[in-house]
């Protein structure tokens, strides 16, 4: 690889992550790319851990890393105080529950300039400290789980509509715009929609990875499927052309279940129709679990079926109160 190198600013928003914030913070520091041209731009929602005393700590290591504060907490407001404080001609939006490989920038450096495009990104691998993480973590990586969300899974290097942790050329917030902060919306899907919709596109590769610690607790998990789907229907109140049938899909099956659960109680063949209607979602749900994770990790075959079921529903019924609810700050 022998092109022009850019310069990167890792934008990384942050609230309480001191079991996480040194790991991230290690991945960059270990790069395969010139570190005088990796700026690390951290913006803090106001911490009450230890958060800023470690990020304190690796600031006397590498004057390279830079931190501001967010008082309102959310998350584009943070994204666009690190973006308009970056100095980059590259700008990659970076979780602090996230490490990158070693050769994460030079990828993303290396296809910017192969493709000539002005995104891209790539894959996301779940790190399990815990029996529930690495279970969280399965459900995530399955195309079943996540059929919307191919850079879970896709080992195939495309064009797409998204991806995760994205490099972004910074000229392109000047262009089309910074992250939405009127109100709570996915605020990556709706700024990669106005990207593909000005007529750019996104680039994917596998090779470009990052690792990811999900949510330690099936309760956050839950909850937070159920806010993901509020915030995706938020996107579509916004740009009603950017609805694809991948994301209809999940809040259909929880009407379908809710009125034919509620129609069996008078019926018993509105019954048969509830269970039937289970009998093959399951059996899909356990089929795909089993051709993906045989023969190494069955373990995780009889609670992951109901986890996928609980996501599935959790984020459909966000997306049907998403759809009743006005545009808000609430989510």
């Amino acid at each position: 690889m022998t092109e022009n190198k850019y310069k990167f600013s890792i934008v990384i928003p942050c609230l309480n992550e001191e079991d996480y914030i040194g790991r991230c913070l290690d991945s960059i520091a270990a790069q395969n790319y010139d570190s005088e041209l990796i700026e690390i731009v951290i913006v803090d929602g106001n911490s009450t851990d230890r958060t800023h005393g470690i990020i304190k700590e690796y600031q006397d290591k590498n004057p390279n890393i830079k931190l501001y504060f967010n008082p309102e907490k959310k998350t584009p407001r943070s994204l666009n105080i690190g973006i308009q404080n970056s100095t980059g001609d590259v700008v990659v939006i970076l979780g602090a529950h996230t490490r990158i490989h070693e050769d994460f920038v030079k990828y993303n450096n290396h296809y910017l300039h192969e493709k000539n495009v002005k995104v891209t990104g790539g894959t996301q691998e779940n790190v399990g400290l815990t029996y529930v993480q690495s279970l969280i973590g399965q459900a995530m990586e399955l195309p079943f789980g996540m059929a919307s969300a191919q850079y879970r899974w896709s080992k195939k290097e495309q064009f797409v509509d998204t991806v995760v942790y994205a490099a972004y050329k910074k000229e392109l917030f000047e262009e089309i715009g910074y992250f939405e902060e009127k109100f709570t919306i996915s605020e990556d899907a709706e700024i990669n929609w106005r990207i593909r919709n000005a007529g750019y596109k996104i680039f994917y590769s596998p090779k470009i990875k990052t690792f990811y610690y999900p949510r330690s607790s099936i309760k956050r998990f839950i909850k937070q499927m159920f806010r993901y789907g509020i915030l995706r229907v938020n996107v579509l109140k916004k740009h009603l052309n950017s609805i694809k049938i991948v994301h209809v899909i999940p809040p259909l099956f929880v009407l379908t279940l809710l009125t034919l659960g509620i129609g069996a109680i008078f019926n018993p063949v509105i019954l048969y129709l509830f269970l039937l209607l289970l009998g093959v979602y399951f059996l899909v749900n356990i089929g795909s679990i089993f051709l993906k994770l045989f023969p190494s990790k069955l373990k995780f075959l009889p609670v992951l079926p109901f986890l996928i079921f609980s996501m599935h529903f959790a984020w459909g019924l966000g997306y049907i109160i998403g759809l009743i609810l006005p545009k808000s700050d609430k989510w």
